[in-house]
């Protein structure tokens, strides 16, 4: 949780303390003996690990979870249960003289223990706590909302009104007001994005809200990075990121869902933890699915003539080409000049499609070529599976790309990018990303750009995780694959 308001880091601190006070008093109050010591150590670190993470799965320390008591109540349940469970039942299966004669009675004592806990010193005390707090401006957060228009005027309002009194709102900054027009109530224009530093500075702001809605992608991107680079926490109320909001869990500032933004990029520490889970997994994935590439090479051998692989050149981070390997698909010798026209009108109508209202799935065009005739019946099979991928992780052990990431582009498809479209490269291309296992082929090209761009500020192990996960249905299920 890098980056995020203080309240949610003493939040784990308090979930972490209320675990480990629920451990210790459960093996006090056990009647049994404890006579594996190194076994209770590992259980409590296991626990201890497993429920902070379930805890955030479930949302547990976004705002809108904390100020609700019912909605926390249920979610905390549901986590120690599901937390529990995944320690417990490898325990019942590799321990089970212990799990039979002590681990049973332990855990069950744990769960009531544990839940005892979160209610008395959880889910009743957090909220008027930190009311009281924002109250006496011991917790409040200073915020500036950068935009002035109706958006703008909405969140202000939301935000005002929030019951918990926690967010003091210093005033706008919008680029085409004059500074020191009014926007709402007496709320000001501070100035313009050129003067966001200085404001930030002055006015000791420690959140900015963008709050713009209708306006050009590329202005923006410029908006966003500009508030990334103050260091603030950033969250985002606007349809520039109306795609992610559709796919990812918001967060919700009284009634305003934001997003929240981050600026992991530009950090060279977490590159290097990066590429070492890279040469890892792609290690290991090579080796154990050697089997399964045997069977992919068997039936495109039978069912095409040609290579097995395919070697394409694609632009990889900075615009660097590096050669793409896949399992070959498509007849040998076949003509790409339909995919070109394709993929060059696809970007250079996106600019227009997205000032256009979506009313229909049907208004929605794809980013690849439907019952392409240079697909071969296998290749088909293996395409939709996205079984054809599986060599690049030769290309992730080679440094070229990681496993998590914006794709990679053709030649040509860089050739009709705008400028900001190439920020999508500004880092490693991956094996999958937000726009494989959360939109694939039902998005739009600038939806794409959208995905990745947010994936390039909010990029960590976690959201690797969490894409992972998500493209398994994509491969198993072939759901929105061609």
């Amino acid at each position: 949780m890098a980056n995020q308001p203080i309240f949610k880091y003493l939040l784990l601190m308090l979930d972490a303390l209320i675990v480990s006070a629920a451990f210790i008093i459960s093996v006090t109050l056990d009647t049994y003996e404890v006579t594996r010591p190194i076994l209770y150590v590992n259980l409590y670190v296991g626990l201890l690990v497993v429920t902070l993470v379930v805890f955030r799965i479930n949302d547990l320390y976004k705002r809108h979870v904390v100020f609700s008591r019912y909605r926390q109540l249920v979610l905390v349940v549901k986590s120690v249960v599901i937390a529990t469970a995944v320690i417990a039942m490898p325990v019942a299966f590799i321990r089970a003289g212990f799990f039979r004669h002590e681990g049973k009675d332990f855990f069950l004592m744990y769960i009531i223990v544990l839940l005892m806990l979160f209610f008395i010193f959880r889910v009743v005390p957090v909220k008027p706590v930190l009311q009281h707090l924002a109250r006496r401006n011991i917790y409040k957060s200073t915020l500036l909302i950068v935009g002035g228009d109706e958006t703008a005027r909405h969140a202000a309002e939301a935000l005002e009104s929030d019951e918990t009194e926690s967010f003091n709102i210093v005033g706008f900054l919008d680029d085409y007001r004059a500074t020191g027009a009014p926007i709402y109530k007496d709320y000001r224009n501070l100035g313009s994005l050129e003067d966001l530093n200085a404001i930030v500075e002055q006015s000791n702001v420690n959140e900015i809200l963008i709050a713009i809605d209708d306006a050009p992608y590329e202005r923006l991107v410029r908006i966003v990075d500009s508030c990334l680079k103050t260091g603030k926490v950033v969250r985002i109320y606007s349809n520039f990121l109306e795609i992610v909001a559709k796919k990812l869990n918001v967060e919700f500032y009284s009634a305003v869902p934001v997003i929240m933004l981050s600026q992991q990029a530009s950090r060279g520490g977490f590159r290097y933890v990066k590429r070492a889970v890279d040469i890892g997994l792609s290690t290991i994935g090579l080796i154990v699915l050697s089997p399964l590439f045997l069977m992919i090479v068997l039936g495109i051998k039978l069912s095409s003539k040609g290579p097995v692989l395919f070697r394409q050149d694609r632009v990889g981070r900075d615009g660097v080409p590096f050669s793409f390997i896949k399992f070959r698909s498509m007849h040998t010798g076949s003509d790409d000049t339909k995919h070109k026209d394709f993929v060059k009108g696809f970007i250079s109508d996106s600019g227009d499609r997205n000032k256009k209202e979506i009313t229909s799935k049907d208004d929605i065009r794809i980013f690849k070529i439907t019952d392409d005739p240079r697909i071969f019946a296998f290749g088909k099979f293996i395409r939709k599976t996205s079984l054809d991928e599986f060599p690049q992780l030769y290309n992730v052990l080679r440094g070229e790309m990681s496993l998590v990431g914006p794709r990679p582009c053709l030649k040509y498809e860089w050739e009709c990018y705008d400028e900001w479209h190439k920020n999508r490269l500004q880092i490693l291309p991956g094996c999958t990303g937000l726009w494989q296992a959360l939109g694939r082929s039902s998005v739009t090209f600038e939806e794409m750009v959208i995905l990745d761009l947010y994936y390039i500020s909010n990029m960590s192990l976690w959201l690797d995780f969490r894409i992972v996960l998500q493209t398994f249905p994509v491969i198993f299920l072939g759901k929105g694959g061609f």
